[in-house]
């Protein structure tokens, strides 16, 4: 086959916004080393990308002008794809019109049609309109996970053939290392010197931040004596969270340190004596592998792709009870042999998943587009 020209969307890199730009950040790295001929021109709209993805010979960035979406989508990503000849466009959710190419998207999760309350009106509305038919005319799509895949064929009626999944695996910055020199580093840069509870992620009403809040008021009356830390940038909907820290006076032990550099969030992991994501609903959730790497003992919700990523590594609690979070909670803080083994098997999970096998399936998509057109 000869080398293809791809184009990607990389216009979620240095938004700060959670999973969406990890996926793309590590996917793009990953596709860089493969050893294929094939050249990526990755289209981005913030200048931080400059700094973070290193320069290749089978790389081209291009900066988007507008950068707004309403214009990116319909107009930029049409006319660029012209221009720079390309022979696959991979977008982020919404496949722009009007492209003459072979078009892949990926759509990690459509947790909009399942919790449509934790999402502004306007983006749920947009959401609920775009993607269904993104969906129907892109040549193929990418998810991250076997639930997410089935929700796609249930809720839109995609046919499983048309749907690859890649599941997603932690940076190579995330391993185990030294618990103290961690705790040093948080230490010296956050002031941080409690022993605490973790949890990473965006700061928002679908990763159930309310019952997890409350369930520390529970352990914190129990004798516990950790510190919660929610690492994160804060949306527009965390605010119930806060009248609950509020509420329940814990603004002292609740702590807040927004979101974390690349090179700090692996010392928050290897600090912390137990990681918890009690999300309601996600595509894949990345923290609870990225926390396995570090050979953290992992506390995370039954339902959606958490069990299927989790497997047999992490303690699984009922996101709708916030006993069940608490006593979870209790057993892993109480129970040092627990954590260990938790800690151990997690670090064995978590070596089931790669960037590295997700970009080799993502490139025999690619491929398997042209061969089909020939």
């Amino acid at each position: 086959m000869k080398p293809l020209r791809i184009g990607i969307d990389i216009h979620s890199i240095g938004s700060r916004g959670g999973g969406n730009e990890t996926y793309y950040h590590e996917l793009v790295t990953a596709l860089a080393e493969m050893p294929r001929q094939h050249h990526f021109v990755l289209y981005y709209t913030k200048d931080e990308v400059l700094a973070r993805i290193r320069s290749r010979d089978c790389l081209t960035l291009v900066p988007l002008q507008p950068a707004h979406r309403s214009l990116r989508i319909p107009l930029t990503f049409p006319w660029r794809a012209r221009l720079d000849q390309l022979d696959v466009f991979h977008a982020q959710y919404i496949v722009p019109p009007f492209l003459r190419c072979k078009t892949v998207t990926t759509i990690a999760d459509i947790s909009y049609e399942h919790f449509p309350d934790f999402f502004p009106v306007p983006l749920r509305a947009s959401l609920k309109l775009l993607v269904p038919w993104s969906a129907r005319r892109a040549d193929h799509i990418i998810t991250v996970s076997e639930h997410s895949k089935r929700d796609l064929v249930r809720c839109y009626g995609i046919g499983e053939e048309k749907i690859t999944v890649t599941h997603e695996g932690a940076g190579p910055a995330f391993h185990p290392m030294d618990r103290g020199k961690a705790k040093k580093r948080l230490a010296q840069k956050y002031r941080l010197t409690s022993d605490f509870i973790l949890y990473v992620g965006r700061l928002q009403a679908r990763k159930n931040l309310q019952r997890l809040v409350s369930a520390y008021a529970a352990i914190r009356s129990a004798g516990f004596p950790h510190k919660l830390v929610l690492v994160g940038k804060a949306d527009s909907l965390f605010e119930p969270v806060l009248a609950r820290i509020q509420e329940l006076e814990l603004e002292r032990d609740v702590l807040r340190p927004g979101y974390v550099s690349d090179e700090d969030l692996p010392h928050f992991y290897r600090a912390a004596d137990v990681f918890i994501y009690p999300s309601f609903y996600e595509g894949f959730g990345l923290p609870i592998i990225e926390a396995m790497a570090c050979g953290t003992p992992v506390i995370t919700s039954r339902g959606s792709s958490l069990e299927e990523v989790a497997g047999d590594a992490a303690l699984l609690i009922d996101p709708l009870s916030e006993q069940s979070i608490a006593e979870a909670l209790k057993q892993v803080l109480g129970d040092p042999q627990l954590a260990q083994r938790l800690g151990q098997s997690g670090l064995r999970r978590s070596e089931k998943f790669s960037f590295k096998n997700a970009a080799r399936q993502t490139i025999d998509v690619y491929e398997g587009l042209i061969q089909s057109r020939q």
